[in-house]
Protein backbone atom coordinates (compact mmCIF):
# COMPACT_ATOMS: atom_id res chain seq x y z
CA UNK A 1 0.00 0.00 0.00
CA UNK A 2 1.35 3.30 -0.94
CA UNK A 3 0.62 6.58 0.72
CA UNK A 4 -0.18 9.50 -1.45
CA UNK A 5 1.23 12.74 -0.26
CA UNK A 6 -0.13 16.05 -1.36
CA UNK A 7 2.50 18.44 -2.49
CA UNK A 8 2.33 21.83 -0.92
CA UNK A 9 1.06 24.42 -3.35
CA UNK A 10 3.81 26.42 -4.87
CA UNK A 11 3.88 29.95 -3.57
CA UNK A 12 5.33 32.89 -5.37
CA UNK A 13 6.55 35.75 -3.34
CA UNK A 14 7.54 38.99 -4.92
CA UNK A 15 11.07 39.86 -3.77
CA UNK A 16 10.49 42.89 -1.61
CA UNK A 17 14.04 44.17 -1.28
CA UNK A 18 14.70 44.70 -5.02
CA UNK A 19 11.29 46.35 -5.37
CA UNK A 20 12.06 48.65 -2.44
CA UNK A 21 15.41 49.50 -4.01
CA UNK A 22 13.70 50.46 -7.28
CA UNK A 23 11.26 52.67 -5.38
CA UNK A 24 14.11 54.43 -3.60
CA UNK A 25 15.97 54.99 -6.87
CA UNK A 26 12.84 56.32 -8.58
CA UNK A 27 12.21 58.73 -5.70
CA UNK A 28 15.84 59.92 -5.75
CA UNK A 29 15.62 60.52 -9.50
CA UNK A 30 12.45 62.54 -8.99
CA UNK A 31 14.19 64.72 -6.39
CA UNK A 32 17.38 65.28 -8.38
CA UNK A 33 15.58 65.95 -11.68
CA UNK A 34 13.33 68.60 -10.13
CA UNK A 35 15.45 71.77 -10.28
CA UNK A 36 13.16 73.80 -8.01
CA UNK A 37 13.20 71.09 -5.36
CA UNK A 38 16.98 70.76 -5.59
CA UNK A 39 17.51 74.50 -5.35
CA UNK A 40 15.12 74.84 -2.43
CA UNK A 41 16.56 72.03 -0.32
CA UNK A 42 20.23 72.17 -1.28
CA UNK A 43 20.90 75.52 -2.95
CA UNK A 44 19.11 77.82 -0.50
CA UNK A 45 20.83 76.49 2.68
CA UNK A 46 24.23 76.84 0.99
CA UNK A 47 23.35 80.32 -0.27
CA UNK A 48 22.11 81.39 3.20
CA UNK A 49 25.30 80.07 4.77
CA UNK A 50 27.33 82.06 2.26
CA UNK A 51 25.36 85.25 2.90
CA UNK A 52 24.85 85.11 6.66
CA UNK A 53 27.30 82.53 7.90
CA UNK A 54 30.60 83.29 6.21
CA UNK A 55 31.07 86.75 7.81
CA UNK A 56 30.90 85.16 11.28
CA UNK A 57 32.60 81.79 10.88
CA UNK A 58 35.76 82.88 12.71
CA UNK A 59 33.92 84.16 15.78
CA UNK A 60 33.35 82.21 18.97
CA UNK A 61 30.56 82.22 21.53
CA UNK A 62 31.03 83.16 25.19
CA UNK A 63 31.48 79.46 25.95
CA UNK A 64 34.21 79.14 23.30
CA UNK A 65 32.21 77.34 20.61
CA UNK A 66 33.00 78.21 17.00
CA UNK A 67 30.10 80.23 15.56
CA UNK A 68 30.66 78.72 12.12
CA UNK A 69 29.81 75.27 13.47
CA UNK A 70 26.64 76.59 15.13
CA UNK A 71 25.53 78.25 11.87
CA UNK A 72 26.34 75.07 9.97
CA UNK A 73 23.93 73.14 12.22
CA UNK A 74 21.27 75.84 11.84
CA UNK A 75 21.22 75.82 8.05
CA UNK A 76 21.63 72.04 7.97
CA UNK A 77 18.46 71.76 10.04
CA UNK A 78 16.72 74.20 7.71
CA UNK A 79 17.71 72.00 4.76
CA UNK A 80 16.14 68.93 6.41
CA UNK A 81 13.02 70.88 7.34
CA UNK A 82 12.55 72.10 3.75
CA UNK A 83 13.11 68.63 2.34
CA UNK A 84 10.56 67.06 4.70
CA UNK A 85 7.92 69.67 3.92
CA UNK A 86 8.28 69.63 0.13
CA UNK A 87 9.00 65.92 -0.38
CA UNK A 88 6.32 64.66 2.00
CA UNK A 89 3.95 67.63 2.12
CA UNK A 90 3.34 68.97 -1.36
CA UNK A 91 4.63 65.91 -3.27
CA UNK A 92 2.45 63.39 -1.40
CA UNK A 93 -0.58 65.65 -1.84
CA UNK A 94 0.00 65.71 -5.61
CA UNK A 95 0.51 61.94 -5.80
CA UNK A 96 -2.58 61.29 -3.63
CA UNK A 97 -5.00 63.48 -5.57
CA UNK A 98 -3.48 62.55 -8.92
CA UNK A 99 -4.42 58.91 -8.45
CA UNK A 100 -0.89 57.54 -8.01
CA UNK A 101 -1.68 56.04 -4.59
CA UNK A 102 -4.91 54.51 -5.92
CA UNK A 103 -2.91 52.89 -8.70
CA UNK A 104 -0.38 51.53 -6.23
CA UNK A 105 -3.17 50.00 -4.12
CA UNK A 106 -4.32 48.06 -7.17
CA UNK A 107 -0.83 46.54 -7.45
CA UNK A 108 0.60 43.77 -5.23
CA UNK A 109 2.88 46.31 -3.57
CA UNK A 110 1.94 46.99 0.08
CA UNK A 111 1.37 50.58 1.13
CA UNK A 112 4.14 50.47 3.71
CA UNK A 113 6.67 49.90 0.92
CA UNK A 114 5.62 53.12 -0.79
CA UNK A 115 6.14 55.04 2.46
CA UNK A 116 9.38 53.23 3.29
CA UNK A 117 10.77 54.01 -0.14
CA UNK A 118 10.04 57.70 0.25
CA UNK A 119 11.54 57.83 3.76
CA UNK A 120 14.75 56.00 2.76
CA UNK A 121 15.14 58.18 -0.33
CA UNK A 122 14.59 61.33 1.75
CA UNK A 123 17.25 60.26 4.26
CA UNK A 124 19.72 59.51 1.44
CA UNK A 125 19.03 62.87 -0.20
CA UNK A 126 19.32 64.58 3.19
CA UNK A 127 22.73 63.01 3.75
CA UNK A 128 23.79 64.35 0.34
CA UNK A 129 22.42 67.81 1.14
CA UNK A 130 24.22 67.97 4.52
CA UNK A 131 27.46 66.74 2.92
CA UNK A 132 27.32 69.43 0.23
CA UNK A 133 26.58 72.11 2.85
CA UNK A 134 29.48 70.97 5.01
CA UNK A 135 31.79 70.81 1.98
CA UNK A 136 30.92 74.40 1.10
CA UNK A 137 31.38 75.54 4.72
CA UNK A 138 34.73 73.76 4.88
CA UNK A 139 36.23 75.13 1.68
CA UNK A 140 34.61 78.58 1.66
CA UNK A 141 34.72 79.35 5.38
CA UNK A 142 37.25 76.98 6.88
CA UNK A 143 34.62 75.36 9.11
CA UNK A 144 35.91 71.97 10.13
CA UNK A 145 34.60 69.13 12.25
CA UNK A 146 36.56 66.06 13.36
CA UNK A 147 35.43 62.98 11.44
CA UNK A 148 33.85 61.33 14.47
CA UNK A 149 31.95 64.49 15.41
CA UNK A 150 30.81 65.03 11.83
CA UNK A 151 29.47 61.47 11.57
CA UNK A 152 27.77 61.70 14.96
CA UNK A 153 26.13 64.97 13.95
CA UNK A 154 24.98 63.49 10.63
CA UNK A 155 23.40 60.42 12.27
CA UNK A 156 21.63 62.49 14.93
CA UNK A 157 20.21 65.00 12.46
CA UNK A 158 18.94 62.24 10.15
CA UNK A 159 17.37 60.35 13.07
CA UNK A 160 15.66 63.49 14.32
CA UNK A 161 14.41 64.26 10.84
CA UNK A 162 11.83 61.47 11.21
CA UNK A 163 9.68 63.83 13.29
CA UNK A 164 9.77 66.42 10.47
CA UNK A 165 8.83 63.72 7.96
CA UNK A 166 5.79 62.86 10.09
CA UNK A 167 4.69 66.50 9.99
CA UNK A 168 5.17 66.61 6.21
CA UNK A 169 3.20 63.39 5.71
CA UNK A 170 0.30 64.81 7.73
CA UNK A 171 0.18 67.84 5.43
CA UNK A 172 0.39 65.63 2.34
CA UNK A 173 -2.47 63.36 3.40
CA UNK A 174 -4.74 66.09 4.78
CA UNK A 175 -4.40 68.98 2.30
CA UNK A 176 -5.01 69.34 -1.41
CA UNK A 177 -1.96 70.10 -3.61
CA UNK A 178 -2.46 73.88 -3.66
CA UNK A 179 -2.94 74.12 0.09
CA UNK A 180 -0.08 71.68 0.74
CA UNK A 181 2.29 73.83 -1.35
CA UNK A 182 1.37 76.92 0.66
CA UNK A 183 1.61 75.06 3.97
CA UNK A 184 5.00 73.60 3.02
CA UNK A 185 6.34 77.08 2.31
CA UNK A 186 4.83 78.62 5.45
CA UNK A 187 5.91 75.83 7.77
CA UNK A 188 9.46 75.62 6.43
CA UNK A 189 10.11 79.37 6.65
CA UNK A 190 8.07 80.40 9.68
CA UNK A 191 9.06 77.66 12.09
CA UNK A 192 12.66 77.82 10.86
CA UNK A 193 12.72 81.51 11.77
CA UNK A 194 10.89 80.94 15.06
CA UNK A 195 13.32 78.13 15.96
CA UNK A 196 16.32 80.46 15.73
CA UNK A 197 17.76 78.89 12.58
CA UNK A 198 18.18 82.22 10.74
CA UNK A 199 18.75 84.55 13.70
CA UNK A 200 19.94 83.45 17.17
CA UNK A 201 17.03 83.13 19.57
CA UNK A 202 18.38 85.74 21.97
CA UNK A 203 18.11 88.27 19.13
CA UNK A 204 14.42 87.54 18.49
CA UNK A 205 11.37 89.04 20.25
CA UNK A 206 10.47 87.59 23.61
CA UNK A 207 7.23 85.94 22.44
CA UNK A 208 9.08 84.01 19.73
CA UNK A 209 11.59 82.79 22.31
CA UNK A 210 8.65 81.38 24.28
CA UNK A 211 7.23 79.62 21.20
CA UNK A 212 10.51 78.04 20.05
CA UNK A 213 10.64 75.20 22.65
CA UNK A 214 7.38 73.81 21.20
CA UNK A 215 8.72 73.49 17.64
CA UNK A 216 10.32 70.30 16.26
CA UNK A 217 12.98 72.15 14.27
CA UNK A 218 14.13 73.91 17.45
CA UNK A 219 14.68 70.56 19.18
CA UNK A 220 16.40 69.04 16.13
CA UNK A 221 18.74 72.02 15.93
CA UNK A 222 19.19 71.83 19.71
CA UNK A 223 20.53 68.29 19.34
CA UNK A 224 23.02 69.52 16.72
CA UNK A 225 24.03 72.66 18.62
CA UNK A 226 24.68 70.61 21.75
CA UNK A 227 26.68 68.05 19.79
CA UNK A 228 29.12 70.52 18.23
CA UNK A 229 29.41 72.38 21.56
CA UNK A 230 30.09 69.17 23.47
CA UNK A 231 27.11 69.92 25.70
CA UNK A 232 24.78 66.92 25.40
CA UNK A 233 23.38 67.04 28.93
CA UNK A 234 19.95 68.25 27.80
CA UNK A 235 19.78 66.08 24.70
CA UNK A 236 17.26 63.68 26.25
CA UNK A 237 14.63 66.41 26.44
CA UNK A 238 15.11 67.24 22.76
CA UNK A 239 14.71 63.57 21.78
CA UNK A 240 11.54 63.23 23.86
CA UNK A 241 9.99 66.18 22.04
CA UNK A 242 11.06 64.83 18.65
CA UNK A 243 9.66 61.38 19.50
CA UNK A 244 6.39 62.97 20.59
CA UNK A 245 6.10 64.87 17.32
CA UNK A 246 6.84 61.69 15.36
CA UNK A 247 4.17 59.72 17.23
CA UNK A 248 1.43 62.36 17.11
CA UNK A 249 1.87 63.43 13.50
CA UNK A 250 2.66 59.87 12.37
CA UNK A 251 -0.66 58.73 13.86
CA UNK A 252 -2.43 61.66 12.21
CA UNK A 253 -0.92 60.80 8.81
CA UNK A 254 -1.89 57.12 9.23
CA UNK A 255 -5.46 58.09 10.11
CA UNK A 256 -5.67 60.32 7.03
CA UNK A 257 -4.26 57.52 4.85
CA UNK A 258 -6.88 55.05 6.14
CA UNK A 259 -9.57 57.65 5.51
CA UNK A 260 -8.47 57.99 1.89
CA UNK A 261 -8.42 54.21 1.48
CA UNK A 262 -11.97 53.98 2.85
CA UNK A 263 -13.07 56.60 0.32
CA UNK A 264 -11.29 54.77 -2.48
CA UNK A 265 -9.00 57.72 -3.19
Amino acid sequence: MTTLTTAAPATHRTPLLPALGQLVLAELRRMIRNPMFFIGTVGFPIMFFGLFGLPAVKETTDSGVNVGQIILVSFGTYSLLSLAMFSFGSAVAVERTGGWLRLLRASPMPTWMYLAGKVIAALCFSALSLTLLYTFAHFAGGVTLPLGLALSLLVKLLAGMVSLIAVGLSIGFLANPQAAQVLANLVSFIIAFASGLFVPLDGLPNFIQKIAPYLPSYHLAGVGWGTVAGQTGGEGTHWLWLAGYALVFGALALWALRRDEARGQ
